[in-house]
């Protein structure tokens, strides 16, 4: 009886091993990485355009004064494992909208046009991916 026990114990360790060395070799989900390194919205919003370094850091620093905000209706949104409902859905979007503002305020003319067209595409997206059409 123990030898059984002890030869299914080893059997769950080696099998519990062997998927975590699986895991690591496997390759980052696509998207998941460009989300990490400040893509998501602003990578979105940002697509195709060419940004000076003083515009990449007036971004940078409009980023992280919207992120603890962002991150608080994120969180409040996670805890109750439901969709936003339409209050804090409607506070996320008007976090969008005045960081899309003030992102597009740093650029150019004509970045603002390109700009332009993808925060089109990423509302377009969304609203269908709210209506469940995506």
């Amino acid at each position: 009886m123990k030898v059984i026990r002890i030869a299914t114990l080893a059997f769950a360790l080696c099998a519990g091993l062997a998927s975590v060395v699986a895991a690591q070799g496997q390759p980052e989900p696509q998207g998941q990485g460009e989300m990490r390194r400040g893509g998501g919205m602003g990578g979105t919003l940002l697509k195709d355009i060419t940004l000076t370094d003083a515009q990449k850091a007036q971004i940078k620093t409009i980023r992280e004064k919207y992120l603890p905000q962002q991150m608080e209706l994120r969180k409040a949104t996670q805890a109750t494992g439901k969709p936003a409902d339409e209050a804090t859905y409607s506070k996320i979007m008007d976090l969008q909208e005045k960081q899309a503002a003030e992102i597009r305020a740093v650029l150019t003319p004509d970045q603002q046009s390109v700009f332009d067209q993808n925060l089109k595409a990423m509302r377009d997206r969304m609203e269908a991916r709210r209506k469940g059409t995506s």
